[in-house]
């Protein structure tokens, strides 16, 4: 009898540790991400409350102005009319979703497999996943998406039973009423199931039909005329070369490895037991995690569409490859990894002064007389905290600020063109939010300075742009004129020598 209670006293503890430690891990994550809902607005979530913001008459055609399908928006419209049309609660949204797929990883692997419980602690360590979480935008929605679709697919195909079909093809439309990337995603999940089921995968394809026919029913033809009519949907994205697909990996993987001292130690020092073989299931979410990433690199060979931020559609595969280690080490690795994730979001050095609200307080300088230019996509998140006042303002290029998310893709000579009328007509200061590393605010200073303005120390400067599109907030004073000059009178030819200098004098 003893022995009986014993045995169940274990069980239960099995069980329990199989709950507990998934949801330690998504109590974790939203311990790390809950400082950062109030952090410096970005470009993409201004639009998203703008568009959840509308009368759900007119969202609808408000959404065919921006390259990812409707299902995020509407949720989203519906999360604030619960909490209140603010950034925090746009944020906890996407964190709410992060949670949800940490703690539903869980259930992936088989319960024998070894690790299965570990699976979501990798997959919140994961790098992308991880900023991702506090990121107001649909990526962990499609996260949970994948998770959802992986869970339903595999589960209809070993049990059967008509309610993992109905999630199969709710989950399958939903996917793909949240992003396009949903769509390799499944191409990576039928990977996935054909080195586990084998050719039993096919009995999938009623209720991925019935996603991919509810999907076009709703949003096919405006995919298709954004992606064929309209190019400043993807003028944004940048090519492809296999340094930023190497660099988005590392983004994935970065907490692991660095890790990795911490779970070697444990592993080692661990009494050595019954070695465990990596499970089949773990081995071929390795092949669909480099499936994932791949398929968006080849394709952007050919028309570019990557984006790191679309990869997340590979962390729930990469957490399940990287499950074993959890056990192998105790539940160190997965435990140190996580860690090292919080530790950089809490860095000071991972934080940077180039943000839209610390921009928005220097621009308090600028009077009526002067002008501000946003290059890139910062004009909407820098008037999300600065009203502006009287000051001129604009985008350049100007056509930014009739196309949301579109960062502006002319030839250089139109560029060259606009950027000498804008210095032209600029009356007073001209203040510029610049990102130097981009051509289109190099060909803008350089007509500031061609037709005479004198560039102030810079009102604010950072080591790179980053995710707020800018590193620099230039200050240009005015040409002077004839009065100013320091002799009061136009300068004999030939002097001041050749330069800037000289074309102060020149007609404005």
């Amino acid at each position: 009898m003893p022995c009986d209670r014993t045995a169940d006293v274990g069980y239960v503890g099995v069980r329990a540790s199989a709950w507990i430690v998934p949801l330690a891990a998504a109590a974790l994550l939203a311990a790390a991400a809950v400082p950062f809902l109030s952090s410096p607005v970005l470009s993409d979530e201004v639009f998203t409350l703008e568009a959840a913001g509308l009368e759900w008459g007119a969202l609808w055609d408000h959404l065919r102005a921006d390259v990812h399908p409707p299902l995020y928006y509407i949720a989203i419209k519906a999360w604030l009319g619960l909490w209140g049309q603010s950034l925090a609660a746009l944020r906890a949204f996407s964190l709410t979703m992060a949670a949800l797929a940490v703690a539903a990883m869980a259930l992936i692997l088989p319960k024998e497999a070894p690790g299965r419980s570990w699976a979501g602690w990798f997959f919140a360590a994961d790098g992308i996943a991880l900023v991702m979480s506090s990121y107001g935008r649909m990526y962990t929605l499609l996260a949970l998406c994948c998770v959802l679709e992986w869970l339903a697919s595999d589960r209809r195909l070993r049990a059967g039973g008509w309610r993992w079909r109905v999630l199969a093809a709710a989950a399958a439309t939903a996917g793909l009423c949240t992003h396009h990337f949903f769509g390799l995603f499944l191409a990576a999940l039928a990977l996935w199931l054909v080195l586990v089921h084998g050719r039993a995968v096919w009995r999938l394809a009623p209720e991925w039909g019935a996603g991919l026919a509810a999907w076009a029913a709703a949003w096919g033809r405006a995919a298709w005329e954004q992606v064929t009519q309209r190019p400043q949907h993807l003028a944004w994205v940048q090519p492809m070369d296999l340094t930023r697909w190497l660099e988005t990996v590392g983004g994935h993987v970065v907490f692991a490895v660095a890790a990795l001292p911490a779970g070697l130690l444990v592993m080692a020092l661990r009494r050595r037991g019954k070695l465990e073989k990596w499970s089949a299931e773990s081995r071929a979410a390795a092949a669909a995690a480099l499936a994932a990433l791949a398929l968006p690199g080849l394709v952007s060979v050919w028309k570019p569409v990557w984006n790191p931020r679309f990869t997340i559609i590979a962390s729930p595969f990469l957490a399940a490859a990287m499950a074993p280690l959890g056990s192998l080490s105790g539940g160190a690795w997965p435990v140190a990894a996580l860690t090292a994730g919080m530790g950089w979001l809490w860095w000071p050095g991972s934080q940077t002064a180039c943000n839209s609200l610390e921009a928005a307080r220097r621009l308090e300088a600028a009077a009526a007389s002067d002008t501000v230019i946003f290059c890139r996509l910062t004009r909407k998140p820098v008037e999300f905290y600065w009203n502006g006042g009287a000051a001129r303002r604009q985008s350049f290029p100007r056509e930014i600020d009739s196309h949301p998310g579109y960062e502006g893709r002319q030839p250089e000579e139109e560029l060259r063109a606009e950027a000498r009328a804008l210095a032209a007509t600029a009356p007073g200061r001209v203040f510029v939010v610049a990102d130097s590393s981009r051509q289109a605010p190099r060909i803008l200073m350089e007509a500031l300075r061609e037709a005479g303005f004198r560039m102030r120390p810079p009102l604010l400067e950072c080591a790179a742009a980053g995710k707020h599109y800018f590193h620099l907030l230039a200050v240009f004073d005015p040409p002077l004129r004839q009065t100013e000059s320091p002799s009061g009178a136009r300068p004999a030819p030939g002097s001041p020598p050749r330069g800037p200098t000289a074309r102060v004098y020149g007609r404005r």
